[in-house]
């Protein structure tokens, strides 16, 4: 097969000479995969590949589907960003939520403070949704997270909040939790432990392709897959975090994407 020298094509290149290059060889397996797809994809556009690949892998496997994410799929993820903020009408009372609903800190001496009633609020956990409603395409978002404890995902619009009910898939919560800084689970029935090396991710990007029917998780920082659950939507679901930390801010963040090859990854 020859191969049409595109500018996804360029990208994968570039990645393969730098992955090499700095000896990541564990890396090389993704580039060269994806390589191998836009070579053999005679009949279609090869801007679609970096898609089609990413969606294949994570509906295969749930966990860890890629140990690294060429950057060309990544900018695809990346260009899917939307601006998300903390909704302080759901936050739990013992959260508070800055001015630009951006930054997130538990509190627990003041769950007692007035809150305004609000039956879309968070009364058990300590648990916030975001304002914004997601129906249709793709949305994607990162959030900069503790090393203690933290919740990150998205709730189906009819999820009830005002109680102490088990955040899993059967409550309508698709999320990722992390426990006692060691525990990283997502919260299927049963919960489904999560590996990670050398540490927790500290800034998670959340991706919801809502006709494909994944919702899938990566760590921003090593540019990895982490979990996706592959699910049929129905109604809308909305961001949903929630944190226990007390010095630590959980905040919503931009997504950053090097133009070209990102060295740092």
């Amino acid at each position: 097969y020859g191969v049409c020298v595109g500018e996804v094509v360029m990208k994968v290149l570039d990645d393969l000479e730098l992955q090499w290059n700095k000896g990541r060889i564990s890396h090389l397996q993704s580039a060269l995969e994806l390589l191998i797809w836009i070579t053999h994809a005679e009949h279609l556009n090869k801007e679609l590949v970096p898609s089609l690949w990413l969606r294949n892998k994570q509906n295969l496997h749930s966990i860890n589907a890629v140990q690294y994410i060429p950057h060309a799929v990544w900018k695809w993820i990346c260009d899917a960003a939307v601006e998300v903020t903390f909704d302080p009408e759901t936050a739990h009372p013992a959260l508070l939520v800055s001015e630009d609903r951006k930054r997130l800190l538990c509190v627990p001496e003041v769950t007692s403070r007035l809150a305004t009633p609000h039956q879309r609020r968070f009364t058990g956990w300590f648990c916030v949704l975001g304002s914004e409603r997601l129906s249709s395409g793709r949305s994607y978002w990162e959030v900069e997270l503790g090393e203690r404890d933290w919740r990150v995902g998205v709730a189906k619009e009819s999820a009830v909040l005002n109680s102490y009910s088990f955040l899993n898939t059967r409550s309508g919560f698709y999320t990722l939790r992390l426990e006692r800084g060691s525990e990283m689970k997502a919260l299927t029935i049963p919960t489904t432990p999560l590996p990670y090396r050398p540490r927790p991710p500290r800034r998670i990007g959340v991706c919801v392709d809502y006709e494909e029917g994944q919702i899938s998780f990566y760590d921003a920082e090593t540019h990895t897959h982490v979990y996706t659950y592959c699910e049929t939507l129905t109604e809308p679901v909305y961001p949903v975090f929630g944190t226990n930390e007390i010095l630590t801010h959980m905040q919503i963040r931009p997504p950053q994407v090097c133009q070209g090859v990102c060295p740092f990854c």
